[in-house]
């Protein structure tokens, strides 16, 4: 299995669990947990992995693009927590195909990554299916 299909499963599988705990915990209390435990391990990879290099040798290009990625990522994983508490799961579970799709188009745009012509009609099939999707479904 390759690690994007792992990805998924185990996402799909946090979020079932997730609705199993249900009541038990306020929803925000679960966000909080699985936050933190998400910080620590990433942590603990980076720093096993590749060592911590002392923030002043870094960039202010570097900074401000990080600060602005874990602003997009928390309101994401607000969003995303939000749906999941008003039991929305299968309008986010699509909405993580756009994602995909959007990142795979503002590479193409952004980063000048090459596309093929094969991969830009898949990209379009899954963005416009999920958002057909979402809006059919209101």
């Amino acid at each position: 299995m390759n690690e994007a299909l792992l990805a998924a499963v185990a996402g799909a599988v946090a979020l079932f669990m997730a609705m199993l705990v249900g009541a038990e915990f306020s929803p925000d209390l679960r966000a909080a947990i699985r936050t933190t435990i998400v910080v620590v391990l990433g942590w603990f990879f980076a720093g096993a992995r590749y060592g911590f290099k002392p923030w002043t040798d870094t960039i202010w290009q570097v900074k401000w693009m990080l600060a602005l990625s874990a602003l997009a990522i928390t309101l994401a994983w607000l969003l995303y927590f939000r749906a999941g508490r008003a039991k929305a799961i299968s309008r986010v579970a699509v909405m993580d195909c756009i994602n995909v799709g959007l990142a795979a188009l503002f590479a193409t745009l952004f980063l000048l990554q090459q596309a093929t012509a094969e991969s830009a009609l898949i990209g379009l099939i899954l963005v416009s299916g999920a958002v057909f999707f979402v809006l059919g479904s209101r």
